[in-house]
């Protein structure tokens, strides 16, 4: 998987959210994350710095448009040996942590 699929599988009409809701990271800074279950695989995102909901569309969005800069985009291995995709984007002043896997993350959604 690549960002521009990871951007194609948040447009697609059948992903459904399956829960969003922010987190604090160590620093203390708020960001908001989410999760969907599609046909095919699970995805989720996580936006820094962002105390507002982010839709899948804007993140697909923000993620392909020109001056994002992808850091990290790799292929992994989970603790079940179930192949999963991750990647790093920066895009204006956000950092998208992007997930996708066969098996469903493992972070809740607090509100």
């Amino acid at each position: 998987m690549t960002v521009d699929e990871f951007a194609k599988l948040l447009l697609d009409k059948r992903v459904q959210l399956l829960g969003d809701g922010y987190y604090k990271n160590k620093s203390g800074q708020v960001g908001y994350r989410a999760s969907y279950r599609h046909p095919q695989t699970y995805c989720w995102y996580s936006v820094s710095a962002s105390d507002y909901p982010i839709s899948a569309d804007e993140v697909a969005s923000a993620i392909t448009q020109h001056g994002s800069e992808i850091l990290r985009e790799n292929s992994y291995r989970n603790r079940n040996d179930v192949r999963g995709f991750e990647a790093t984007v920066r895009s204006e002043d956000h950092h998208f942590m992007l997930g996708a896997a066969p098996d469903p993350p493992r972070f809740s959604h607090p509100r």
